[in-house]
């Protein structure tokens, strides 16, 4: 009776347990019966858990909420060292930073392509496409250089902070070095003065476009205008001599931000009036001064920066690019002195580049 009794309770046990859905049974090698909790609970508390990840196609997906992806950070407007611009290579698919500001058209040309200027005032294309050669004519002129394991050429753009002109004049005169300004043509009229006592040091002055703008998003008509018109200008303060004599002697022209130095277009228009385009290896703006907010942050910092990150890097055959600006000029004495001190002299570009 007593195994009859325990017998069925075992089978009242059991058929409880599957029927309640907490446990499986299993029949061990053995023949015994063997339980186990199917359960499982969370390892940590459900703050901290975490749901697993879920098959597009389950059932079950549909009824969990997904966690919405996150908005991907929009990159700022570029600023005109950056700004998106035609080259020589055929056309590659671009996706552009979105931006509030309309976009300026470009000219149609036969052979645009878009990419960035990069720091050293050349562009490049990734993957970079062999240009195919032209019949009959040269399209590609190339962007004015020099090596020599000497001699270094120090240049200044644009123009118009009358104090950094100064300064860097001051500086230049004791140091009794001659520097290469390619000037905004609206600039020589502001400072007409000062460029006039350049010339008289023995500086050259040479074209930086009347009013900077990016040559590539211009026709070919605003193009030449903007060239001319810096010539008109510069005739105009200097004399029509000293223009004949800069386009004889040192035909040179820095395009604005390198936009141009690799468009067909542009450098056929270049040529054709008469100039010579030259670029830089080392400079401050692209290396050092556009990685801080020049409105807020201290003067000293940043020129302390540019002063040694240029007096680290030059060497013979550097053609360096500074700004009229406080930041590149207020170290400029201790730039030259550690150019100096290389072992480099620093000369006119016309008497490095023929």
């Amino acid at each position: 009776m007593k195994k009859c009794h325990y017998a069925h309770w075992a089978v009242v046990t059991a058929m409880m347990i599957v029927l309640s859905g907490c446990a499986s049974a299993t029949a061990s090698v053995s023949g015994t019966v063997e339980f186990y909790d199917t359960r499982s609970e969370p390892s940590s508390s459900p703050a901290e858990y975490t749901e697993p990840e879920l098959e597009p196609d389950s059932s079950a997906a549909q009824s969990v909420s997904a966690e919405p992806t996150p908005t991907p950070e929009v990159t700022p407007l570029p600023s005109p060292e950056s700004v998106l611009y035609e080259t020589s290579t055929p056309t590659l698919p671009v996706t552009q930073t979105p931006s509030s500001e309309p976009a300026r058209a470009a000219e149609p040309t036969s052979e645009p392509e878009i990419t960035q200027i990069s720091s050293s005032g050349s562009v490049s294309v990734s993957p970079a496409p062999t240009p195919a050669a032209e019949t009959g004519s040269e399209f590609i002129y190339p962007i004015k250089s020099f090596n020599d394991n000497t001699r270094i050429c120090l240049t200044f753009d644009d123009g118009g902070n009358q104090k950094a002109v100064k300064k860097a004049l001051e500086v230049l005169k004791k140091h009794e070095v001659k520097c290469t300004f390619f000037v905004i043509g609206k600039y020589l009229k502001t400072n007409e003065d000062l460029w006039k006592q350049a010339i008289e040091e023995g500086h050259l002055i040479c074209n930086h476009t009347q009013n900077h703008k990016w040559l590539t998003q211009l026709n070919s008509e605003d193009v030449k205008k903007e060239i001319l018109e810096w010539e008109s200008v510069a005739a105009e303060i200097f004399g029509q001599e000293y223009l004949d004599k800069m386009k004889q002697e040192f035909p040179f022209i820095r395009l604005p931000g390198g936009a141009g130095n690799e468009s067909k277009r542009v450098l056929r228009i270049v040529s054709e009036l008469g100039y010579v385009p030259v670029g830089w290896n080392l400079e401050s703006y692209y290396a050092v001064l556009r990685h801080h907010d020049l409105k807020n942050e201290p003067l000293a910092p940043i020129a302390d920066e540019v002063f040694a990150h240029i007096s680290k890097r030059v060497k013979g055959g550097s053609i360096i690019l500074l700004h009229f600006n406080p930041y590149d000029t207020e170290r400029l004495y201790e730039i030259i002195t550690a150019i100096k001190e290389k072992g480099l002299t620093m000369h006119l570009l016309s008497e490095c580049i023929p």
